[in-house]
């Protein structure tokens, strides 16, 4: 194994091609030690000195970390959506601090380290669509992401934004909006969107 100093350089020059973000299995790689005492020591002090830190169990960041990154190493079946994606694509104004909510199938998972937020809302399987990659991480097209926000917001899901008057509605295509429409089961919820869009006088 090299010498501390040099491990340490190692991580800060793979920090950047990581996105800041590593597993266990990373730093074992990187540290080319197996799992053993001796590894758990060394992630030890690697953390007493602040090389690293431990945001969760099997999961360490260093300085300047990508919280898109983390949200995706902790959850790769999941996209980014709501307001991170409404203001990624300039639908709303504000962009979220330190914060990034997802959705998946399943249960709900939330997980906070220090003053940020990682947020993986749980949806039902045949809702889970209208995702692209970039770089190797899911986001929400803008259409959906609007159809998370309104989904949820019924559901009584609350956010820093007015939905009535805060988002830019008309960068909406809204034949996208109508095809995706159709995957939704509940009638209150389409007539709730179409009403939405209709009071805001977006034309279908």
């Amino acid at each position: 194994m090299k010498n501390y100093l040099e491990l340490v350089k190692q991580i800060e020059s793979f920090s950047g091609k990581l996105g800041g973000v590593f597993t266990l299995s990373d730093l074992m790689t990187l540290l080319n030690i197996g799992e053993s005492i001796a590894f758990y020591r060394l992630v030890k002090k690697l953390e007493n000195d602040k090389v690293i830190r431990r945001f969760l169990k099997g999961y360490y960041v260093t300085e300047g970390y990508g919280l898109e990154i983390l949200s995706r190493k902790i959850c790769p079946e999941s996209y980014i959506s709501f307001d991170n994606v409404l203001a990624r694509e300039l639908l709303i104004g504000t962009i979220p601090q330190n914060r990034v909510l997802a959705v998946k199938k399943g249960k709900k998972r939330e997980y906070r380290f220090e003053d940020t937020l990682i947020r993986h809302v749980g949806i039902t399987p045949h809702l889970y669509f209208g995702y692209y990659t970039d770089k190797g991480i899911n986001f929400a097209d803008k259409e959906k992401a609007l159809l998370d926000v309104l989904y949820f917001y019924i559901k009584g899901m609350k956010f820093y934004f007015d939905i009535f008057s805060d988002i830019d509605l008309e960068k909406i295509d809204m034949k996208k909006m109508e095809n995706y429409l159709v995957h939704y089961r509940n009638p209150k919820f389409v007539q709730f969107v179409r009403r939405f869009f209709d009071d805001n006088k977006i034309s279908r």
